[in-house]
């Protein structure tokens, strides 16, 4: 499985930097975590690609009546269930 390096946070390019920020805080306030997770540090290369993940993540993931964490814990199992490697 081929891997992609994280960036430091000074690494990160300045057209990432606010959404990072951004982010950041919505983990720390749902998830209760600092840093900012794989997943959206992968995604710090291509900021456009970020962005674009970041408003489909907030139209799934963050809005309607069933709370995020839930969301995030059914998404992990259906991982699980189809032997998703990340």
């Amino acid at each position: 499985m081929s891997t992609i390096r994280i960036l430091d946070e000074d690494e990160v390019p300045e057209a990432a930097r606010e959404l990072v920020k951004r982010i950041k805080t919505r983990e720390k306030r749902v998830f209760g975590i600092d840093a900012l997770s794989n997943i959206w540090g992968s995604m710090t290369y291509y900021p456009e690609y970020m962005k674009a993940n970041w408003e489909r993540s907030r139209a799934t993931m963050q809005r309607g009546d069933v709370p995020p964490l839930t969301k995030e814990m059914v998404a992990s199992a259906v991982s699980v269930t189809n032997s998703c490697e990340y």
